[in-house]
């Protein structure tokens, strides 16, 4: 009795082994940003330092899902891809990196190092989504920018600028890809027009 009891034990064990082996995870594709950064200037339009401080987020978009809209009040993600990084500090970092290669400033640094500098940029991402409409996929970024003088005294003086830039990108490539592609597009507008009204604000 011991030992039929013993090999129903064994049995169940190696059944419950081989069902539990043959589950798989998920395979969880990870998609970034990518484009060129913009040519230098080749001479700064002002010997200062700039930080670029980490963006914020709406909270729909804090995560790395990434997100489409199939209607009124209806939101859905890719089930199998994500954004590698949260498109608030994707923004910010590639943001950091075209001001840089821009050479607009002396330097351009992140809001992990403790150097004092004159300029502080902010910005918040309010739309960070892929559009689907009958035969018009579009990726669509919306972000709030802010350009600080920290060495204004009066409140009224301290913003150099705010504006809100929206930036849309047809989607031509199929899925979670075609979003990436896109909304790397829609990225380097914003970078441009950023650019551009920083040196403009500047000079």
């Amino acid at each position: 009795m011991k030992k039929r009891f013993g090999i129903i034990l064994l049995m169940i064990g190696l059944l419950s082994g081989c069902l539990g082996g043959t589950a798989k995870t998920p395979y969880i594709r990870q998609y970034i940003l990518e484009y060129p950064p913009p040519q230098g200037a080749g001479r700064h339009a002002i010997e200062e330092m700039i930080r670029v401080e980490r963006f914020s987020a709406d909270r729909m978009f804090m995560g790395h899902e990434m997100l489409y809209r199939t209607g009124a009040f209806q939101r859905d993600s890719y089930p199998s891809n994500r954004w590698r990084v949260a498109p608030g500090d994707m923004v910010t970092e590639f943001l950091r990196r075209d001001l840089r290669e821009a050479g607009l400033f002396r330097a351009v640094l992140s809001e992990r190092e403790a150097d004092e500098v004159r300029f502080s940029m902010t910005g918040g991402i309010e739309e960070f989504i892929e559009n689907r409409e009958p035969q018009n996929r579009k990726a669509i970024l919306t972000a709030t920018i802010t350009l600080l003088d920290l060495s204004k005294m009066e409140t009224a003086a301290l913003v150099v600028f705010q504006k809100t830039y929206r930036f849309e990108a047809a989607i031509s490539g199929e899925g979670a890809a075609g979003l990436a592609e896109a909304m790397s597009q829609a990225m380097a507008g914003l970078s441009r027009q950023v650019i551009a009204d920083t040196a403009s604000a500047l000079r």
